[in-house]
């Protein structure tokens, strides 16, 4: 379970909240949140904090100009950007106005900044390549500003031992064909060996689901099951276990890689194989129910591990109302092994944001400052190596840009790095969350609320000291 937000304090100095005209405290539910209108601001320009006069002389003004310049880069080098991706960068098929000329102008000034998604199913390179044609980018901009920056959901999967690596693994997911692939990328990223989807094992074994299958489209694609193993080898789900064929199809984990689509035919292996013995599928175990032990025998013999990528009960499209997301499949999962068993607990392990374990990833990487380490070349042939290699560059504070309060905004409230960093929620209007009658405020407190993803650099860099006109960060670019 994840636990509940903490109420805690500020460490940002008054005289930059003032910037803001407003005040802020993370996690305090009466707290009043601050909503900046940048058009009122727009009269703002950044002064060099030099402590003498200007001058009208041109050399005077290119010291000047040049001490600026260097002032900037000093607070950046101190300072991060995690950036969501779906519903701050871009909504549907369609950047966010200013987005292109942002991430230039941050990049020109060696700014650290990542993006770090709830998405998945897919390599970070597509991921990268999808965010650039939305944005227009040439493939040398791209390569630039995007490429080797992203985080997705099953990111920190790479990390897995090769011994993980090695079992066998039931995934599926937004596109399940290309969530295998991913998971077979031996050489460079997640290195899975032992792949199966839901596809291969309805073709395996057609009597798993009884209902008309989306055969000609979804599970179109399928491949024969890894090492000669068989889904319908086993008639008497209470077979002793002496008795199981040694050919018999045994699932090690269950991987939800984002946004499944066929929720009947997922639900229905998932479920077979967490009553299963020891992951055999077509088994039932014989401690299931059982009182005497932990969550009464529910999921204790040796049933494989069910990982799912993020808990986003929602996220943003074009449609005007939000569509349900991983999360929700989960709800639905929860809901029937819930009727199933009783009431028991659904024991699974999850990750993404809110979860600590991301963020603290998504930190190691900005303390890197490489974007090269986030993900390697496809042609490199080279692994990515862990989050704590290499030179570290400290931070002082961090700023999570994200629209969805659940995760981004949470997630960053809750996250306490051992080094000291701060980081800092910024919430945007561009996303899942609206304000309405029912919901004035966020249910998680971000430090701000403001119109866009632009509008929260602004915000972040005048907490910072560095007051910019909208016009004046797009010049950086």
């Amino acid at each position: 379970m994840i636990p509940a937000i903490r109420s805690c304090g500020s460490r940002l100095r008054p005289a930059r909240l003032a910037c803001a005209r407003a005040s802020w405290s993370i996690g305090c539910k009466q707290a009043s949140l601050p909503v900046v209108n940048f058009t009122a601001r727009r009269h703002l320009t950044f002064t060099p904090r030099l402590g003498n006069e200007s001058s009208s002389d041109p050399e005077s003004s290119t010291e000047s100009s040049s001490a600026e310049d260097q002032d900037v880069r000093k607070t950046l080098d101190e300072i991060g950007f995690a950036f969501d991706i779906d519903g701050v960068l871009y909504q549907g098929v369609n950047a966010i106005p200013g987005t292109p000329l942002l991430l230039a102008g941050l990049n020109n000034k060696r700014a650290r900044y990542i993006f770090l998604s709830n998405g998945g199913g897919t390599l970070e390179e597509v991921k990268a390549e999808s965010l650039g044609t939305r944005m227009h980018l040439s493939k040398i901009s791209r390569n630039r500003l995007i490429t080797g920056r992203i985080i997705l959901s099953h990111t920190p999967m790479r990390a897995w031992s090769e011994a993980e690596k090695q079992q066998t693994v039931l995934i599926t997911g937004v596109r399940i064909e290309t969530a295998r692939e991913v998971a077979n990328e031996l050489s460079i990223l997640y290195g899975f060996t032992n792949v199966i989807t839901p596809s291969d094992l309805l073709k395996a074994n057609h009597e798993i689901y009884p209902f008309d299958k989306l055969k000609e489209s979804l599970h179109a694609k399928h491949r024969a099951l890894p090492g000669g193993m068989s889904a319908s080898v086993i008639t008497d789900p209470y077979c002793s276990p002496d008795s199981i064929p040694p050919n018999a199809l045994r699932i090690d984990k269950i991987l939800v890689w984002n946004d499944p689509r066929d929720w009947s035919v997922d639900i229905q292996l998932i479920h077979d194989l967490l009553v299963s013995h020891r992951g055999y599928l077509g088994t039932i175990s014989a401690l299931n129910g059982d009182a005497s032990l932990p969550n009464r025998g529910w999921q204790q013999d040796g049933q494989p591990e069910l990982w799912v990528s993020n808990v986003d009960l929602y996220w943003k499209t074009m449609h005007p109302m939000n569509r349900f997301g991983t999360g929700a499949f989960v709800e639905a999962l929860k809901g029937v092994w819930s009727a199933v068993t009783g009431g028991a607990e659904l024991q699974y392990q999850a990750m993404g944001k809110p979860l600590r374990s991301t963020f603290e990833y998504a930190h190691q990487r900005l303390l890197l400052d490489d974007a090269g380490r986030i993900t390697r070349s496809k042609s490199s042939m080279e692994q990515a190596p862990s989050p704590d290699a290499g030179q570290k560059r400290p931070l002082r504070r961090v700023y999570m840009i994200g629209d969805n309060p659940e995760s981004d905004i949470r997630g960053a409230s809750e996250f306490k790095p051992d080094d000291g960093t701060e980081w800092v929620p910024i919430l945007v209007r561009t996303g899942v969350w609206r304000q309405t009658a029912a919901e004035p405020e966020p249910r998680f407190k971000p430090a701000v609320i403001v119109d866009n993803v632009v509008e929260a650099v602004l915000w972040a860099l005048g907490n910072e000291g560095i007051h910019l006109t909208r016009e004046k960060l797009m010049e950086w670019a």
